[in-house]
């Protein structure tokens, strides 16, 4: 079986990250280098990309640079795409295979999604079902797998309340639809906009849905659960004024779980969680990446995707 693709062009079009900013980082360039199948990793593959998906982390990445990746270099971490190319020692994927998945927060040496190839980690990566597009299969990755990662961490049943504020958005929607599914009794939302309002009254199903353009969160919360709070909150808006609502409708005993660096030990979040007697969590995709918990990093995706 062949390794590579015959053929494959040795520049490409990207939209290149040149600089660490949080204005300007990226520069829209026809002449990136594609990188030749003999520079793979063992276990890496080279993607020719057909869909990809923005995210926050992408500009995060492109201000701040936490995962120390060399520039020039490209972000875009969610990718569904056709395999081309494959390092020695790949097994379970091969040359012409449809693949979706994740892509290396360090996207040093060919990484990162905003160009037409890229290089993929094999341990990132599932062979994409035919009967999802492309395009909806570049959804799954990192929203998906953050909404994963935060609720497989908390018990959810049919004795068990969830409040997910901003239910809209990326990781929101879809930690809406994983707590319906496993049965949550009662998942409380919120959106300002009236089209995130009505996706998800009419398509999600959900009937407590608070306008937090015009409704107090707090007062709302506490009185769709009876004054107890939520068992589990999910809060995955990156915004220090939601948090500070969202922690004071944790029931307690319940669970605060939030994305990223947010909520460490000694933070006004932490902290207000502490007095309602809950438990922080926190849901990072980066610690699999760039931590301690890499080697768990195929068996999230793995589990998660397939």
């Amino acid at each position: 079986m062949a390794s590579v693709q015959q053929n494959l062009p040795t520049i490409q079009s990207a939209l290149q990250w040149v600089r660490v900013s949080d204005t300007n980082a990226f520069q829209w360039t026809t002449s990136a280098s594609v990188i030749k199948s003999s520079e793979l990793g063992a276990n890496q593959v080279l993607i020719e990309n057909h869909a990809v998906s923005l995210n926050p982390v992408d500009y995060k990445m492109a201000a701040i640079n936490f995962a120390n990746v060399k520039l020039p270099a490209t972000t875009g971490y969610d990718v569904s795409g056709r395999i081309v190319a494959v390092g020695k020692d790949v097994q379970y994927l091969k040359v012409g295979d449809e693949v979706f998945g994740i892509l290396n927060l360090d996207s040093s040496n060919g990484g990162g999604a905003f160009q037409q190839y890229s290089v993929g980690e094999v341990d990132g990566l599932a062979k994409k079902p035919s009967t999802i597009s492309h395009e909806d299969a570049a959804t799954l990755g990192i929203a998906f797998l953050s909404a994963m990662d935060g609720l497989r961490q908390v018990n959810i049943d049919s004795t068990t309340s969830v409040f997910i504020p901003s239910g809209s958005g990326g990781v929101g929607h879809f930690s809406v639809q994983i707590a319906q599914i496993r049965g949550a009794k009662q998942v409380i939302t919120s959106a300002s906009k009236d089209d995130g309002i009505q996706i998800l009254k009419e398509q999600y199903k959900v009937n407590d849905v608070i306008n937090h353009a015009k409704e107090n969160i707090v007062d709302r919360v506490l009185e769709l659960t009876e004054g107890q709070g939520a068992n589990v909150v999910y809060d995955s808006t990156y915004l220090p004024s939601s948090f500070e609502k969202s922690t004071q409708v944790v029931k307690e005993g319940g669970s605060w779980i939030v994305l990223g660096g947010f909520g460490k030990e000694g933070s006004s979040e932490a902290n207000n969680v502490a007095q309602r007697k809950a438990n922080v969590v926190h849901a990072d995709m980066a610690r699999y990446w760039l931590g301690a918990e890499r080697a768990q990093l195929k068996t999230l995706v793995h589990d998660t995707l397939l």
